[in-house]
């Protein structure tokens, strides 16, 4: 079986034998000399460099300053093996210092350390700093120390003379230093090395200039694959799309700002249509968090929802963006597969899956693509089993799944923003989704199966937020009519679905089970609970795009830790004019 091909590394010609204090480096690299930098645009794919001395030999500091400045910008990762004067003080506490005090050329000993490397790091894009020693030294007998007076070489009849004493800390001979920016290579010294100190100079995704302004929308940057047709009725295939009612017979509105968010809410379930837009990004860098950046530019949208629900855009953005995906590199097409809030049932359904089914109906006209990367955040079993089924019999298609503190480049990305990105203020009609549930109903083969008269209520006692204080109550009562209780974590995904789509009624409070309404049959009810406090047409937009009837009470009494409470009464005699 042949060994894989080993990553090149390059090494700037130096009289210092480097190979021997790093051999384990040298065995896992394919390390090449070159006479000077220019020779490295032979070697484009090199993301390492090794030089020694070339600081310490630099006629001044600014010199000095400028080598690494050029060398940090062409490479992300650079090892600099320069004579250590971190012993320095001790050493001469003790009458002696290193005979490289002693030569012309070491113009910058003493200056090359840590903190010369932390002072110019953010004008070079450093992110980290690690500090190696070469050649530990335990006593005063070792053959690179020499007395303070000396002005020469090592005299060995000193040496060999010379009153031992051994030595209260390590002290080095010479030192590695390994500065790293953006995007630079995982490997370590650390097997060949002591390390000294480790330091970081500045957020991993400022050292890579991946900075939050000079926002450029999608289609400024890339291609545009796909836009909603002007006429987009021949996407709903003859479907009916109702008006949503509000069955507010009962209600107590105690004042005018009760009053006021009905209106609001009246207004909020106006059909709003969405046109969606897919554009291919080049040379992309991807969060964690579900934000992107194009040619080093932050993608509008991208940042969805964060600065509403975050404080810091920064926070959020930079977080997903501190170590390397393990690929590091995804080649050829991919498509953007979620956003910040893929780990929500509705946000996951209803944007990140819906927009990555359109990509590949879009890719499936196109001939020649290879192999498809999906870029989605990490997956839990429901997650994948939706890609399970989405995916059936698409071989040339697979998963890369991002952890929220990883990011990974991308050659060309498909990316629909106007899904993964909030494009209005609250979710409005998908015509294209009409073709994404007709997609998933037929590979689970439950597109068929016949409505019935099974009335069922969404449960939220699986949850902690927005919870119905008096939900046990509820139950009891809806029971008594003869609905059947659905808790969702507790039902595999077929279930959900073939249940959704055998249901005549459906009651639920707010929350994101009530997405599966996206499955139900057309003509199909749903009474949806809310609390007034706490106004979001989503699932009403997926009941509606199904085809299904749509019903909605608003209850204007909270309670404790974000709940609430519904009027049992009202939500019978809802339920009793519905049937």
């Amino acid at each position: 079986m042949q060994e894989p091909k080993k990553e090149q590394a390059l090494l700037l010609k130096t009289p210092y034998e480097v190979r021997s204090n790093i051999e384990h480096f040298f065995s896992s690299y394919d390390v090449i000399e070159i006479a000077d930098l220019a020779e490295a645009s032979e070697y484009p794919q090199a993301r390492i460099l090794l030089c020694a001395l070339e600081l310490t030999h630099a006629a001044d500091i600014d010199t000095a300053s400028d080598f690494v400045a050029r060398v940090c910008t062409r490479f992300p990762m650079v090892v600099f093996i320069e004579p250590s004067s971190d012993g320095r003080a001790y050493l001469a506490g003790l009458g002696y210092k290193s005979f490289h005090e002693n030569y012309r050329e070491n113009r910058m000993f003493g200056q090359i350390n840590v903190g010369f490397f932390r002072k110019i790091g953010q004008s070079c894009g450093l992110y980290h700093i690690e500090h190696f020693g070469i050649e530990p030294t335990f006593d005063v007998r070792a053959w690179w120390i020499v007395p303070q007076t000396w002005l020469h070489d090592v005299d060995y009849r000193e040496l060999a003379a010379r009153p031992n004493h051994v030595f209260d800390e390590t002290i080095f001979n010479m030192s590695a230093f390994v500065v790293r920016g953006f995007d630079a290579p995982k490997v370590s010294l650390c097997s060949d090395l002591e390390l000294i100190e480790s330091r970081l100079v500045q957020p991993h995704a400022r050292a890579g200039g991946f900075l939050l302004d000079d926002f450029r929308h999608a289609h400024d940057l890339g291609t545009q694959l796909y836009a909603t047709p002007e006429d987009a009725t021949s996407l709903l295939g003859g479907r009916e799309i109702h008006a949503a009612v509000l069955l507010d017979s009962g209600a107590t509105v105690h004042n005018e700002t009760q009053a006021g968010i009905q209106m609001q809410w009246r207004g909020m379930s106006a059909p709003q249509w969405l046109d969606l837009s897919v554009h291919e990004l080049p040379d992309c860098v991807v969060g964690g968090s579900g934000f992107i950046f194009s040619g080093r530019k932050p993608v509008f949208g991208s940042d969805y929802l964060i600065p509403y629900i975050q404080t810091s855009l920064h926070q959020s953005v930079w977080e997903g963006m501190q170590k390397q995906h393990h690929e590091h590199v995804v080649p050829g097409i991919s498509i953007m597969g979620f956003n910040h809030l893929y780990g929500n049932y509705y946000h996951f359904v209803a944007e990140a899956l819906n927009a990555v089914s359109l990509c590949l109906n879009i890719l499936d006209g196109q001939d020649g693509q290879g192999t498809v990367s999906i870029l989605t955040g990490t997956l839990d079993p429901l997650r994948r089993s939706y890609f399970n089924i989405l995916l059936q019999g698409r071989h040339n298609v697979r998963l890369v799944e991002i952890a929220r503190n990883e990011y990974v480049r991308t050659d060309r990305t498909l990316y629909c923003s106007r899904l993964l990105g909030r494009a209005l203020p609250q979710p409005g009609l998908v015509a294209e989704r009409v073709a994404f549930q007709k997609t998933l109903l037929e590979k689970t083969g439950l597109r068929e199966i016949g409505r019935t008269d099974r009335l069922v209520y969404i449960s939220r006692q699986d949850t902690k937020a927005r919870r119905i204080l008096n939900e046990d109550a509820l139950i009891d009562r809806l029971r008594s009519l003869g609905f059947e209780i659905l808790v969702a974590t507790e039902t595999s995904l077929a279930d959900q679905i073939r249940i959704f789509r055998e249901a005549r009624l459906v009651v639920a409070g707010h929350g994101a089970g009530v997405s599966n309404m996206l499955f139900a049959r057309e003509g199909t009810a749903l009474l949806e609970l809310i609390q007034a406090s706490y106004l979001n047409v989503g699932p009403m937009r997926l009941a509606q795009i199904a085809g299904c009837r749509y019903y909605s009470m608003l209850f204007f009494e909270d309670g404790p830790h974000n709940g609430w409470y519904v009027d049992i009464d009202r939500v019978e005699w809802a339920i009793r004019q519905l049937l």
